[in-house]
């Protein structure tokens, strides 16, 4: 998407990058609206970056929806993924597809912010950015 500055992700003390991971593109009317980027490994699925550009309409929900499809026909235990403590918007929508805060990494976004130095101190709405958040689904065995 155009307003990614970058296609490595930094979260958890690891640096991924995320251009070659498989995902799933939504789009609206023939163009491109939102994109899922995900990694799958020891039954572990994780959404390692989504993003959508037509906000409100559903986009993100059913690219959630298609990961937890995904994740169950393969047989894996959780989908989880990793958010800052700045980003309102993202915490609420996990909340509401019915992911839920499995730990909060105090101060893990300074080791993340030496591995990707363009990780800015505070979001746009001048909240510092520190902590990573991590959510998940369990998934049923």
């Amino acid at each position: 998407m155009q307003e990614w500055t970058s296609t490595a992700v930094a979260r958890r003390g690891e640096l991924v990058e995320a251009a070659g991971l498989p995902g799933y593109v939504a789009r609206l009317g023939g163009r491109p609206v939102g994109l899922v980027l995900v990694d799958v490994r020891d039954r572990e699925y994780e959404v390692v970056a989504i993003s959508t550009t037509a906000q409100r309409r559903g986009i993100g929900r059913a690219l959630m929806e298609r990961c937890f499809a995904e994740a169950r026909a393969t047989a894996c235990r959780r989908v989880w993924l990793v958010t800052t403590n700045n980003n309102i918007a993202a915490i609420a929508f996990y909340q509401h597809v019915g992911m839920d805060l499995q730990a909060l990494h105090r101060h893990a976004v300074r080791m993340s912010r030496s591995l990707k130095p363009t990780i800015p101190l505070r979001g746009a709405t001048g909240v510092a950015i520190d902590h990573e958040l991590e959510f998940e689904l369990l998934l049923p065995s």
